[in-house]
């Protein structure tokens, strides 16, 4: 079903840089409004000065000139052949250690409706229109799609365990404590990559406005079904979904001083089974996917494990990998009913954080707080699979893949 193939990658020359930690950044949507001037301030070849719009009406030809620039300074350079690249992202999560394996590779643009590539979220306009726009003036994927794969035999595993018997290729650190190391092979020697993917479908973990601006860009240049033409595939790094380093974090959920202060528990509770909540045990239900909707709710000083008593019924209507997750509860029931929010006034009401001890010590700034656990991988993958959107901040893929890392040209 989907069509993989290597592909030549732009990088930081590994002769000048020997580590990228002060080059590499988080993707444009996951740096913290205000983080901005960090980045440039690392290095004048740091990928913000590349990646960041410079303002609201930014068209990016400044990033353009900046890329042909540094080509010619020979401070990036290009494979000569086209290549796969494993990457290893190694963290620390849940106070446990992890590693997590991706394939960078080149696929082939779908609509999302041949049900080759499939989405879990849904996409807005305007971030589209910002991803073209750079699209367009660098003719560049600049950073990855970031996927993930039915492979329960271990198929991936096995080719990259060959390939990490020699040194990496390139090397960084991030500022969240994770260790990104890349290894290449020319692609030709491995034709049954290529193979394994025609049988499978690819599930966006993030990047579903850069993967759908990269169709907009391939049909708009004419590269859309040619294999010939480089725009009509896009950059991605593929996870095996069975990989244990797959971790999703949780974002709770905080409802803003005087925008739910009275909530009816009378009325609650024939909707929602109440149970008290040790605060001691907040700690372990946000670390701990759950396999029936379920989240714990701070409210007047008290901690509840909140369950709604019918869920299995709005399966018929939201599709029953919606129903199951404890977001679609919290966000389009419990907070709609009982707090008036929805998507008009969400982002006015309410307060994301995935840090749950940072909330708890500000638990007295909020009329009440929502904490998640987090969504299962499968949760994704049915999601998907039923042609459904998970709600806004369902899901957040730790830790992110490093923009700067690897690039390719589509022009």
């Amino acid at each position: 079903m989907a069509n993989v193939s290597p592909f030549k990658a732009l990088y930081y020359n590994n002769q000048t840089f020997k580590d990228l930690t002060s080059l590499v950044i988080p993707p444009y949507d996951n740096i913290p409004a205000g983080d901005e001037q960090k980045y440039l301030n690392r290095s004048p070849y740091n990928f913000s000065h590349v990646l960041l719009p410079k303002g609201e009406n930014e068209d990016y030809s400044e990033a353009n000139d900046l890329l042909k620039k540094w080509q010619e300074q020979h401070i990036l350079k290009e494979t000569s052949v086209p290549c796969y690249y494993l990457y290893q992202q190694s963290f620390e999560a849940y106070g446990k250690k992890h590693t997590r394996h991706t394939l960078m590779c080149a696929v082939e643009l779908q609509p999302f409706s041949a049900g080759i590539v499939r989405p879990h979220e849904n996409t807005y306009g305007q971030y589209k229109a910002d991803r073209l726009q750079i699209l367009r003036k660098t003719q560049c994927n600049l950073s990855h799609i970031f996927g993930m794969v039915d492979d329960d035999e271990g198929f991936l595993e096995n080719i990259f365990e060959k390939w990490m018997f020699e040194p990496p290729f390139l090397k960084a650190h991030t500022d969240d404590g994770t260790e990104h190391l890349l290894w290449k092979v020319e692609g030709e020697k491995y034709p049954e990559i290529g193979e394994f993917f025609k049988e499978k479908s690819i599930y966006i973990v993030d990047g579903h406005h850069r993967y759908e601006s990269a169709l907009m860009y391939a049909k708009e240049s004419g590269a859309y079904g040619d294999a010939n033409k480089p725009a009509s595939q896009m950059l991605f790094a593929i996870a095996n979904s069975f990989d244990p380093g797959l971790i999703i974090f949780p974002t709770h959920r905080a409802v803003k001083k005087g925008y739910c202060p009275s909530l009816d528990l009378t009325a609650l509770e024939k909707q929602y089974q109440l149970l008290p909540l040790a605060p001691e045990a907040l700690l372990r239900f946000v670390e701990k996917s759950q396999s029936t909707p379920q989240f714990a709710l701070y409210y007047a000083n008290n901690l509840y494990l909140v369950i709604p008593n019918q869920w299995q019924n709005e399966g018929e209507s939201m599709g029953r990998s919606v129903a199951k997750l404890s977001v679609t509860w919290s966000d389009h029931k419990f907070a709609k009913e009982f707090c008036g929010i929805d998507d008009t006034n969400r982002s006015q009401k309410i307060v994301y954080d995935k840090d749950v001890k940072s909330l708890w010590e500000k638990r007295e700034n909020y009329d009440l707080i929502i904490f998640h656990a987090p969504p299962a991988v499968t949760d994704v993958i049915n999601v998907a699979n039923e042609q459904k959107f998970m709600p806004q901040k369902s899901t957040y893929f730790f830790p992110k893949l490093a923009a700067g890392f690897t690039m390719r040209r589509v022009g």
